[in-house]
């Protein structure tokens, strides 16, 4: 049964995004710990709660009945925004997801997407999913940085209008704005460490892509420069 406690910092750090919400919309919902917090927080009066599959939207319902908010909390099984009408909900969380799969999520329901604060954690991907936002008409309203143990997550809360292009391409993997975040030190380590394993891929495969090696050796020279200045 759902308690406060099975929160983890990444869950709470989604949860403190949303603020004063009449509906809001929690895809790939997996248990309802999200949506039943918004509920009892006062955050949100209404939450859609949906999933892809039907198994865990089962357990989310079960949770969701537990707690006696089924009144407020209503689950939609289908894949991503497509379980929303456009304007329906003025938040939509994404999160748990690859960031190209949720680059693709808001490619299929634009529409909605615009219509919403959106408030993104992407377990990957972070550099093609702030490329697709600032690229297609959203701007990032501000970033955060949490920490679980051994894993670093970004969360991107992003709505319609219109950003400046990064002027570096690094940029879109480390943005600039998030320097001065506390825990960017564990941001900046984790991309280092990323850059550096695919530099070792690339360098023992059979077959070398020499274009994408000279980028992410250039990515990690990039990566010492701004450690430099900082």
């Amino acid at each position: 049964m759902y308690n406060k406690n099975m929160l983890t910092p990444r869950l709470n750090c989604i949860v403190n995004y949303v603020n004063s919400s009449e509906t809001t919309a929690d895809i790939g919902t997996d248990h309802a710990y999200v949506p039943i917090e918004l509920i009892n927080s006062g955050r949100a009066k209404r939450v859609i709660a949906s999933d892809i599959k039907p198994g865990p939207l089962k357990i989310a319902k079960s949770h969701i009945e537990k707690r006696g908010l089924s009144d407020r909390i209503e689950t939609r099984l289908g894949s991503g925004l497509s379980v929303l009408a456009p304007g329906e909900a003025d938040y939509i969380i994404i999160a748990g997801m690859g960031g190209e799969l949720i680059c693709d999520i808001l490619k299929e329901n634009t529409e909605t997407a615009r219509l919403s604060r959106l408030v993104i954690q992407p377990m990957n991907g972070q550099y093609e999913l702030r490329r697709y936002l600032i690229e297609n008409g959203f701007t990032i309203e501000r970033e955060d940085i949490e920490n679980e143990a051994h894993r670093v997550y970004n969360f991107i809360i992003a709505k319609n209008g219109r950003s400046e292009e990064f002027d570096n391409d690094i940029d879109y993997h480390l943005p600039p704005y998030l320097y001065s975040h506390p825990k960017f030190p564990l941001l900046f380590d984790k991309k280092r460490r990323e850059f550096k394993k695919i530099i070792n891929g690339l360098e023992r495969a059979d077959i070398c892509d020499g274009k994408r090696l000279n980028y992410y050796r250039e990515c990690l020279v990039k990566t010492e420069e701004i450690r430099n200045a900082l």
